[in-house]
């Protein structure tokens, strides 16, 4: 009986992974069928820069897919400029890549753990859900207005990565049932880095870069949601199967959380920034 319950559990782990990835290519094709690009400027050409490197027959050959390309190379450019551009910029682009990986491995590693080692059912993941969804609505409603004037968002960010620290360590060592629903209580801070990091980054470029500056910390931030996965799933089904190392079921949520200690430890160098439209007053 047992080892049939493993067998199924892997299976619904396997398949759930399997179900999200189909319902990404599906929004992507969506997008791309049904969400055109409404600006299409079709006299745009080759950066003048590399225009006079290069011979006009072979920009002949394949206008479209080399002027695609010559973007691409020059988006990429201007994103690690402005990377380069401010410090605060660059350690906030590596606590979103960490913190993100650790979050996306617990969010892959969890329901599977809990399941297998509590015989979580529907009903208590859904109270779950409940109690991150409250806290977290609460917490950014009520608590950031009060605490980011005090405290600044370089603290608060801080703060909130401590938390989210604390939370997969105590579930990784979980010794009942009702230690998961302790450990959502921390949601209330642990919510707290995304907006902190958006609004440093901000704070960071004018205003003709901010969507720029978003974006670069949006797609970091959907890589490690990308990588995650590769990596915490089949670690928590090693760990939980009869297969492993040692007895330690939570041993891939305890490596997620020291990925957010990485981002924590990181956090804590970022210093205190000036708003770009405060610099030029006196």
């Amino acid at each position: 009986m047992c080892i049939r319950l493993r067998h199924s559990l892997r299976s619904i782990f396997i398949y759930r992974h399997h179900i999200s990835a189909a319902i990404a290519i599906l929004s992507t094709l969506y997008m791309r069928v049904f969400l055109p690009d409404s600006i299409r400027d079709n006299s745009l050409g080759v950066p003048s820069i590399l225009s006079e490197k290069l011979s006009s027959p072979l920009l002949e050959d394949c206008p479209a897919h080399r002027n695609r390309i010559f973007r691409a190379i020059r988006s990429v450019r201007e994103m690690a400029s402005l990377m380069k551009s401010s410090v605060p910029l660059s350690q906030v682009a590596m606590v979103s890549f960490f913190s993100s990986l650790a979050e996306a491995g617990l969010h892959a590693s969890s329901m599977y753990y809990l399941k297998a080692k509590f015989h979580f059912n529907k009903d208590q993941f859904a109270d779950l859900m409940i109690i991150f969804g409250a806290a977290g609505s609460i917490s950014q409603l009520l608590f950031m207005p009060i605490l980011v004037p005090a405290l600044k968002e370089e603290r608060l960010l801080s703060i909130g990565l401590f938390f989210g620290c604390a939370h997969m360590f105590l579930i990784c060592v979980a010794w009942s049932s009702w230690v998961p629903y302790m450990a959502a209580i921390f949601t209330f801070f642990s919510i707290f880095p995304q907006s902190c990091m958006r609004s440093i980054v901000s704070k960071q470029v004018e205003s003709y870069e901010q969507g720029k500056a978003q974006g670069i910390i949006s797609s970091i931030c959907s890589l490690a949601n990308v990588i995650s996965p590769l990596a915490f799933s089949p670690l928590t089904d090693w760990f939980l199967s009869e297969r492993a190392p040692f007895n330690f079921p939570g041993f891939s949520i305890m490596c997620a959380g020291f990925t957010m200690t990485i981002a924590f430890i990181q956090s804590l160098m970022i210093r205190a920034t000036t708003p770009i439209s405060d610099m030029g007053s006196p």
